[in-house]
Formats: C-alpha cells, structure tokens, sequence
C-alpha cells in the first residue's frame, strides 16, 4: 500500500478496512478486526499496488465529443472550435452521454474525484440535473463550477479590436449573466451530496466584468465556496494584463475582490511573473498544473518549482478533452515531473513523488477536499485504485512511485473503489459497458458532425486575422519566458520553444 508518508518504493503489505464508505483501519489494526468480525467482505490484493484514487483538479465535460479534431491551434483561437456556444442547444441525453463518458474514462484511469469546471448554454436547469445524474449513475466523486463569465471577447484577447469589422462582429458580446448567477445560487442552496461539491467558475478575471467578480467574491465568502478560474493560461493574456488593467497584473485585479487565498484554485498559472508568484504562495492559493493541455494548445510550460516554493498547494488537471484528448492523469504525472527535473539541479531527485503528490493529497486540498481524499488513512473517504503489478512496466519492482509515474499509462489500473463502492472491476465499469459506451458515443457524433463541419468552416474564414493578432501579442515584449520548459525570464520577445 503506497503512502507518501511511508516507502514509497517497496510499500508494505497492509490490510484496510472499510466502513460506511470511509477508511476505518490500516495495517494490523484492519488485520485484527477482518480477523474478529465476521461478514466482512474481503477483496484480495495479491499482486495489486493499492494506491489512493487520483484527483482530476481541473476538466470540462462539456467537449468531451469533440476529443482528436484539433491540433496546433492556440488557444484563444481554440475556443472557436469547442465552446458549446458555438453549436445548438444538445439533447439532455446528449449532455449526460458525454459526462457518463468523460467520468467512466477518468474511473478507468485510477481518477476517483474530478473537478469539473463545465460550461452549460444559457440557465438550462435540465442540462444542469442530466450533470448531475449522470455522475450519480457512475459512481465518480465530483467537484461541480457552473462556468461563468459575461464581458466581450474582444475585451478578454489583446488585439482583437484591431480586427476587421467583419470579423470582430463574428465574436461573443457581452452577456447578461443574471438567470445563471440565479441558477447557481439556487443549487448552492439546495446543497451537494456525499460525491457531488458545488464550487463557483468565473472563467477568468478578463472574462469577468467587476460586478460579477465581485459577486463570485461575496457568494464564495457567505458559503465557504471553492473558487476556480483560469489565470495566465496563455501569453496573450500577460500581454492583456499590461496593456488593459492598472495593475499590470491579473492576480492584482482578483486581489482588488479580496479573491486571493485558500479558496482561491487557478488552473494553469503559466505566464505568472515571479513577484505575483510569491504573493500567490503567501496567500495559500492553489495552483493546477495541466501540462499537456498548456503543450498543445501552445501554451507553455508552468513554472512548477517556483509555485512550490513559493508555498503553494498544486494539483493536477487533466483538462478538456478537445485539448489533451484524454483524461489520464498518469500522463499529466509524467510531464510533471519531467517538468520538474527540468527547472532542479541536477541531482535533486524527488520529482515523482511532488507529481504524485500533486495528484493525490495536493490536488485534494486545491479542490477543498482536504482530509476527505488523495491518501489511504483512517478517517478519509475510501476511495482506493488497485494498479496490477503482473503488467510489464512493474518489472522487476525498483520503485513503486517512480514506475507508477514514469511507466503507467492507465493499462494497470485493475480495481476502482469509490466511497467504499467498487465501480471499476477486472478493467471494466461496473455500470456502464464499454460496447454499449462506444456505439452511442458514436451515434452522438453522427449527431454533431455536420455542426463541427460549419463551425470549422466558418473559422477558416477568421482564421488569418485571429493568427495575425496571436503572432502579435507573442512579439509583445515581456520579461519573461515561459515556451522555456526552465521557465526562463528573458528581458524581452518570445524566445524559444526549448
């Protein structure tokens, strides 16, 4: 059993026990009551690495349909493509469909809680509850922001304004955003369940006008709410915070709502400049980490080291399936630490277990489950993955934590308890089979496909432009670097993608 506190390469054989969906004993203590109580269920390890569940700190189950259509497109332009305001009102079965199959593939690769940060057109209370059952119906623990935001695209992108008019009349206006901050307020209202956490989502502070700001600002402070939004995810946007906000800083605009704390979790963080860094970590704000997104929409690399030493909690996030194209966490792992070697000296070491780390109890206490999941200990919730020693990459066994994160791709994940409840069994969902999964996901895309073929159409006529203003804000010059996997602070101009 695998505890960051104890050997994390030869972990011991231990026994656990589980009682009303939480961890009730470990080690002896869990041997001597299996032993003493009868009627306990027993299920056998033998041969199985038990590690805690994986959390999933930053996805959006909204574009999961669209998974392998992109590539190489920045993104700003990106959300062209795969926003659901770009395409009709879909069917209540269409939107359960694609969150069964987001959720049954994040259980399949060891995730146990995810938060899902997801985007729903308009105030539809019906989209909202097809959410919300179908997480029920596959057992996953959940983390629920109703994405918001309400300013002008051409307000949120530097250099969009400077677009011809008959492109920039093509981009979202402002919105009203009163019927969902309605819509929200009432579901916080009526309350969670024992799997499901609501959380608040503006977007991003340039996609937020103050008053909505300041409303995610005094809900979050009345009812002790998470709140999770992007910040520096692209370079544009560092080049938007000097050239529109007095500050010069986005994180100083949130500290403006007093936003900026242990409720505040942002995802991506890549274009932070070192000084809001520090301030960030002093305030015991969260960062998740999405390096295979921040890779393929071109993003960057997020300077990782900085943020941990600063003091920040990290998570780790595997993002929309429209721009990395799976939920595997296994993967984010591995470029985490790749990334983390990359920005140490030499030598360091301990690279596995700080991505370990932040796909467990990091990414835990970034979504405000701290003490509930991401560890194996008496008290939290059993949410348990039992990963199959019998595959390759686990031969011979050096190194548990370093093999999991290094050679795991998600083929070992054997076993997947969740509160107590085994969801996945012998590689397949308990509830949900693979076959029947395939053949509607399919037909749901039949459904789409003539919509994707206008929505690409219609980009490629914006295209040239929207490339126009992207190569502009890169030539903006900024003092720092993050296409630098070293996270460099180079005094000016883009650099190099090294």
């Amino acid at each position: 059993m695998l505890d960051l506190a104890g050997d994390v390469d030869q972990p011991p054989v231990a026994d656990v026990l589980i009682e009303n969906g939480r961890i009730a004993a470990v080690g002896a203590a869990a041997a001597e009551r299996s032993v003493r109580e009868a009627g306990i269920k027993r299920i056998d390890a033998t041969g199985k690495l038990v590690i805690p569940g994986l959390v999933n700190a930053h996805y959006h189950s909204h574009d999961v349909l669209l998974r392998g259509c992109y590539e190489q497109i920045p993104m700003d332009i990106w959300g062209f493509y795969s926003f659901p305001a770009n395409y009709s009102r879909r069917s209540k079965e269409d939107i359960r469909l694609r969150t069964v199959l987001g959720a049954v593939e994040c259980l399949s690769n060891g995730i146990t809680t995810l938060q899902d940060m997801v985007t729903i057109v308009g105030p539809d209370r019906e989209h909202v509850d097809a959410v919300r059952e179908a997480y029920e119906a596959c057992g996953a623990r959940v983390v629920l922001g109703l994405q918001i935001s309400d300013r002008a695209a051409v307000d949120a992108v530097p250099f969009w304004r400077d677009m011809p008019d008959d492109v920039v009349s093509q981009l979202p206006g402002a919105a009203d955003p009163s019927k969902l901050q309605a819509l929200i307020e009432d579901l916080v209202e009526e309350g969670g369940t024992e799997r499901l956490n609501w959380a608040l989502a503006p977007s991003a502070p340039q996609r937020c006008s103050d008053e909505l700001l300041a409303w995610v600002a005094g809900l979050s402070e009345r009812r002790q709410l998470q709140v999770f939004t992007h910040l520096y995810e692209a370079r544009s946007q560092a080049v938007l915070a000097r050239l529109a906000y007095p500050e010069g800083s986005l994180l100083a605009h949130l500290d403006r709502f007093d936003l900026i704390g242990p409720r505040l979790t942002i995802a991506h963080g890549v274009w932070i400049a070192p000084d809001e860094i520090d301030r960030f970590g002093a305030a015991g704000a969260s960062l998740v980490c999405n390096p295979m997104s921040n890779m393929k929409l071109l993003n960057g690399f997020a300077p990782v080291v900085h943020y941990g030493r600063a003091g920040a909690t990290m998570g780790l996030g595997c993002d929309n399936c429209s721009c990395s194209d799976a939920q595997n966490l296994f993967q984010s792992m591995k470029m985490f630490a790749l990334m983390w070697g990359f920005q140490t000296a030499a030598g360091e070491g301990d690279a596995a277990r700080e991505a370990f780390r932040a796909a467990t109890l990091g990414g835990a206490k970034a979504i405000g489950l701290e003490g509930e999941v991401g560890a194996i200990r008496p008290g939290y919730r059993a949410d348990i993955v039992l990963l199959d020693l019998d595959m390759p990459s686990y031969r011979p066994l050096n190194s548990a934590i370093r093999q999991i994160v290094y050679g795991e791709t998600g083929t070992g994940v054997h076993t997947v308890i969740v509160g107590g409840d085994i969801v996945v069994e012998d590689r397949r969902h308990v509830a949900f089979a693979n076959e029947q999964l395939k053949a509607e996901a399919e037909a749901a895309l039949g459904r789409l496909k003539d919509e994707i073929a206008g929505v690409n159409e219609r980009n490629e006529r914006m295209l040239p432009q929207l490339l126009d203003a992207y190569e502009k804000a890169n030539r903006y010059p900024l003092p720092l670097d993050r296409f630098s996997v070293r996270g460099g602070e180079p005094s000016s101009g883009k650099g190099s993608r090294s």
